[in-house]
């Protein structure tokens, strides 16, 4: 059985990083059978040092492109078989814009901006033991912070990133119109990619300025409920949860 390596619940969502995320809802979208073993603990057992990544008949596979690659090839592809040349150009151009763009706003949101870094701090730290839970949240924060600058988007002001996020919503929003899903009446890969990112700011625990903003765009708040609903209701839950 695949073996999924996640974080594990946020909110309502099955992973805190949209990257998890991603994988984990292409999996419930394929129906793919699959175990999901969630905790930072497990990073130590990743080959690049991040997560997700898959364990299947004895292979590791990390990084979410290289894992719906490996997928599609060991188990088909029923997601993206019918999508045109045109389709999956789209589709890898908006994933791209999800991972390298609207990734490290959500970042910002969650770590450096002030309304987010409270529910963060609460969420992974709490539990630590005294004193690692006073020392450790300032350390990730400062090497965020510095992460974010090399990158590029922690140079900017607050009310700029917003509006990148907002420039990034809209295209979204523009695309998928009244469809059901991005291509249509079923599901591809970039819906599975969309929901993972969107859920972060959409159906996250986490009340601030950057989530309102994302909320604005009802077409995206229905498309990330009807995902929601329709995978990850009670009646939906595919995965089983293992230690």
């Amino acid at each position: 059985m695949i073996k999924l390596y996640n974080f594990g619940p946020f909110g309502e969502m099955a992973d805190a990083s949209p990257f998890c995320l991603k994988v984990d809802a292409y999996l419930r979208m394929t129906g793919l059978e699959y175990e999901c073993l969630s905790g930072a603990k497990y990073l130590k057992q990743a080959p690049k040092g991040k997560m997700p990544f898959i364990s299947d008949q004895g292979k590791l596979i990390c990084d979410t492109t290289f894992i719906l690659d490996y997928l599609k090839q060991a188990y088909g592809d029923p997601l993206d078989n019918d999508l045109t040349e045109e389709q999956l150009a789209v589709q890898h151009a908006f994933t791209k814009m999800l991972d390298e763009n609207l990734y490290w706003c959500l970042v910002w949101s969650r770590w450096i901006s002030d309304e987010g870094w409270p529910t963060i701090k609460q969420a992974f730290f709490s539990k630590l033991p005294w004193p690692v839970r006073v020392i450790v949240p300032g350390m990730m924060r400062r090497g965020i912070r510095k992460s974010l600058k090399r990158q590029g988007l922690g140079r900017h002001t607050e009310m700029e990133i917003k509006q990148i996020a907002r420039n990034d919503f809209q295209a979204l929003s523009s695309y998928l119109g009244q469809k059901r899903f991005f291509f249509g009446d079923e599901p591809a890969s970039l819906d599975a990619a969309a929901y993972a990112f969107l859920a972060g700011f959409i159906l996250s625990p986490i009340d601030s300025s950057m989530t309102d903003i994302a909320k604005e765009y009802s077409n995206l708040v229905a498309f990330c409920e009807r995902v929601h609903d329709g995978w990850y209701g009670e009646a939906a839950a595919t995965a089983t949860t293992g230690e």
